[in-house]
């Protein structure tokens, strides 16, 4: 109930009657509720669980006993109709239910809340690091096995079966995303798609991916040579792997989040490739794979204002993508601030160095 008890705090500093989160994400969040029909109606002094028959049984071993359940088919608006103002989640609410909400709440004033629960999401208590910790654990235990499994003309469906099956002998619950694994000069394709590409020996592999663990989410990405690199697949990794360091040593309580992204983005321009690098250096991960924080100074509307405390979580993911290289290379970390304002890199169980595999 604590994260409830926040989010009282912050409805009242809102001046707000009630909130509805519809976000599935942050109903589990907030209650623990993992169906798939749940909303949470919450005041300043009362929580509601608003699902169906289906998840009564579910819930009650789910959700905290201060938690109210209540059957939406016994007339939701009714209960909603008696608060002045309620906020809603409009990035999660569709436009159809929006009207029918104002349409059947006349006389209740809605505000819009999106950003609310997911700011507070972005710094992890000790019992989501813990479970994170033990899912970046399988992630790095899964990935080491994989490499081991790799072979002169696997296609890449076939590697992504491998390594699902590894992950969930280990423990995970399902990957966080679908993998990206891509040969050759398709590393240039920074969310590649999966193809009927089959590796050819002396290829070089792009791996991104990550397991969910207990509703957690990991991510990381590693470059495999299948032979030696040559002087310039050397230097352009040379070059992000520099990237990478650097960005995790701009980490630090109280500097803003979009420092880092300049930080690893500089050593990049500082060899003229900045064009070849074009999306932001890290995002927040937790119970989605992308959250908050975000780490980029590019894009339409860059966070500017962001500063790194205690208890975030992000990746930082800095990468060159270009045919003229012969592809791309991408070097991801998991980073974890902690609540001593320590920088861990939990992802550090997986080596950066350059790894060359036999086929």
């Amino acid at each position: 109930m604590d994260r409830i008890k926040k989010l009282q705090k912050i409805i009242r500093q809102k001046k707000l009657s009630a909130v509805l989160i519809t976000n599935p994400i942050n109903v589990r969040y907030l209650s623990g509720f993992i169906g798939t029909n749940g909303r949470l109606l919450i005041s300043q002094k009362k929580v509601t669980l608003i699902t169906d028959f289906r998840y009564f049984r579910l819930a009650r071993k789910q959700i905290p006993k201060q938690v109210v359940i209540l059957d939406q088919k016994d007339g939701v608006e009714k209960v909603m109709s008696r608060f002045k103002t309620l906020g809603l989640e409009e990035a999660h609410l569709s436009y159809k239910h929006f009207l029918a909400y104002r349409r059947k709440l006349k006389g209740v004033k809605i505000k819009p809340i999106s950003g609310i629960v997911e700011k507070m999401r972005m710094i992890k208590d000790k019992s989501e690091i813990k479970i994170i910790r033990k899912a970046v654990k399988i992630a790095n235990k899964a990935f080491k096995e994989f490499v081991k499994t790799i072979s002169v003309r696997q296609s890449e469906s076939e590697m992504e079966w491998n390594l699902r099956m590894i992950v969930r002998r280990l423990g995970a619950e399902e990957f966080s995303f679908p993998p990206i694994i891509s040969f050759g000069k398709n590393t240039a394709n920074v969310h590649h798609v999966r193809s009927k590409n089959r590796l050819r020996r002396g290829q070089k592999i792009l791996i991104d991916f990550g397991i969910k663990y207990k509703g957690y989410c990991t991510d990381m990405t590693r470059m495999i040579y299948t032979k030696k690199p040559t002087e310039p697949e050397k230097s352009i990794y040379s070059l992000v792997l520099k990237a990478n360091k650097e960005g995790i040593k701009a980490v630090k309580v109280g500097k803003k989040v979009i420092e880092i992204d300049k930080v690893a983005r500089k050593v990049i321009d500082s060899v003229g490739y900045g064009e070849y690098f074009g999306h932001g250096t890290g995002h927040g991960v937790g119970l989605n794979i992308h959250e908050l924080p975000s780490i980029s100074s590019i894009g339409e509307k860059p966070d500017k204002k962001t500063t790194i405390k205690p208890g975030m979580l992000f990746t930082v993911e800095p990468g060159v993508y270009a045919d003229k290289f012969g592809g791309g290379v991408r070097i991801e970390d998991m980073v974890y601030v902690n609540e001593k304002g320590r920088v861990e890199v939990l992802t550090k169980g997986v080596s950066k160095e350059i790894e060359v595999v036999k086929i």
